[in-house]
């Protein structure tokens, strides 16, 4: 079953337990058409490969430890860390340490 998304004025604890972090691996909070904010939790050694989205984006390391891998190189971010990325930068996400980051993404239409 789904988790529902927040509405206008809702309120969500973003500190789950860390026994929590394997039941949800990744919930979508809100999207709207200009924006989206996704609670991820990545358990130690796992990652996310190398991708990209259209618009900017940040990264707030909320608990825990991850690795943001970058052409320029890679970022160490720990707990209360934020990291802005340029639309269309490609990274990827190793989990150093059993993390939850919150990502917010500005939704831009791609450019053909």
């Amino acid at each position: 079953m789904a988790t529902p998304h927040l509405h206008s004025g809702e309120v969500s604890n973003l500190l789950a337990p860390e026994g929590q972090l394997l039941a949800v691996p990744a919930h979508a909070l809100f999207k709207d058409e200009h924006l989206e904010v996704i609670l991820m939790n990545l358990m130690q050694g796992k990652s996310l490969p190398s991708h990209h989205v259209h618009g900017p984006i940040t990264i707030q390391c909320l608990s825990g430890e991850v690795q943001v891998e970058l052409q320029a190189g890679p970022k160490t971010m720990h707990a209360g860390d934020l990291l802005y990325l340029a639309a269309g930068l490609r990274h990827a996400v190793v989990a150093i340490s059993n993390t939850s980051f919150l990502v917010t993404i500005v939704l831009l239409k791609a450019v053909a």
